[in-house]
């Protein structure tokens, strides 16, 4: 699971192995170690008890929380993302898109586990 942040998007990317594990459980979390018990964990969960996704950060971890019918719509259907705006203090907004991971088509060694990109057969040279 890849995690962006960039000023006040956050973006989730799964590839198929990991859609897969979500399907399952509801949950699915990594961690990035920065120095000896200093760690930013972060994680996607599905709660049924949701009406629209949202972010929680508590004890140096980021839950991004997504309703579970949402959830099951994106795992089992051509969906690529579910995406929402949490309204924030001021009238700022936190963006949070959750995405399924396409295979790069620059990149030289893909995921294996990405999802196949659908750019990928329009890029493909015709044979005439």
């Amino acid at each position: 699971m890849k995690l962006r942040i960039h000023a006040n998007a956050l973006r989730l990317r799964l590839n198929q192995a990991e859609v897969a594990q979500f399907s399952k459980t509801g949950w699915l979390e990594e961690s990035v170690e920065f120095a000896r018990g200093t760690s930013l964990t972060y994680g996607l969960e599905s709660l049924s008890s949701l009406a629209a996704p949202r972010a929680v950060y508590q004890n140096g971890t980021l839950r991004i929380q997504v309703p579970s019918s949402a959830a099951n719509e994106w795992i089992t259907t051509e969906r690529v993302g579910i995406s929402c705006e949490q309204p924030l203090s001021d009238g700022k907004q936190l963006s949070i898109l959750i995405e399924k991971d396409f295979k790069c088509l620059h990149s030289p060694n893909p995921d294996p586990e990405a999802y196949p990109n659908p750019l990928a057969a329009a890029r493909a040279p015709k044979m005439e």
